[in-house]
């Protein structure tokens, strides 16, 4: 059997959806912190708009943070900071007292250890007032969904673990953590073959038709109340 060819980047399709939420809330010299900033990430789209704006970013793939750190040397008039580490640290002793205007991040809260303790830090390390645009996996467009449960977890052929939740627990988690949600909307089929970012496993996994379809995303803007 023959294998499409996948790019070595990824199939995700859900950083401009992020961007498109908070593209006009954007203010010079807001402080930005992206998870999972990859080669730039949605801030890519948000510098195309004001350039002038402090960014903090970190991934766990080393190359493509090279490539993000060339990128905003031109693209980026205000300070910059990028730098390897998982979506599962604790945010709040890594920054301490550092507040954030806006935190963003695309494709990677569902691969979370435990998503609801990287919301718990998100939060406290807004200011008030603060933004946080994210996606989240709809787990009813899953072929493994169980039809009932609002938080499921999902472990792929090649050990490839993810979240999938129902928007009515997402709804209530968010509520119950202070944040306001200001927009919520499912967006279909975020996962396709085009050159944008993925993991190496990951793009073994789609080559050998291993990698389970989530598809389908939650696409959220919560402030923080």
């Amino acid at each position: 059997m023959t294998h499409k060819k996948i790019p070595d980047e990824t199939y995700w399709r859900g950083q401009k959806p992020v961007a498109d939420l908070i593209l006009k809330k954007i203010k010079k010299n807001n402080n930005i912190l992206e998870i999972g900033i990859g080669k730039g990430g949605v801030t890519k789209y948000l510098l195309q708009k004001q350039p002038y704006v402090n960014i903090v970013g970190f991934d766990i793939n080393v190359s493509s943070l090279k490539q993000a750190k060339i990128f905003f040397k031109t693209a980026c008039k205000g300070e910059v900071k990028v730098f390897k580490m998982s979506q599962d640290v604790n945010l709040i002793k890594k920054f301490g007292k550092e507040k954030f205007d806006f935190v963003i991040s695309s494709g990677v809260m569902d691969y979370a250890k435990d998503p609801i303790k990287v919301l718990k830090g998100i939060r406290n390390i807004l200011k008030p007032g603060g933004y946080f645009a994210f996606t989240l996996f709809d787990n009813k467009s899953s072929i493994d969904y169980d039809g009932k449960s609002p938080k499921q977890r999902y472990v792929s052929s090649v050990g490839i673990k993810t979240w999938g939740f129902r928007d009515s627990y997402i709804r209530k988690l968010l509520s119950s953590l202070g944040l306001r949600i200001l927009k919520m909307m499912l967006r279909k089929k975020l996962h396709k073959n085009l050159p944008i970012e993925l993991s190496y496993a990951e793009i073994n996994a789609v080559k050998n038709n291993l990698d389970t379809p989530y598809e389908d995303h939650f696409v959220i803007l919560v402030r923080k109340k």
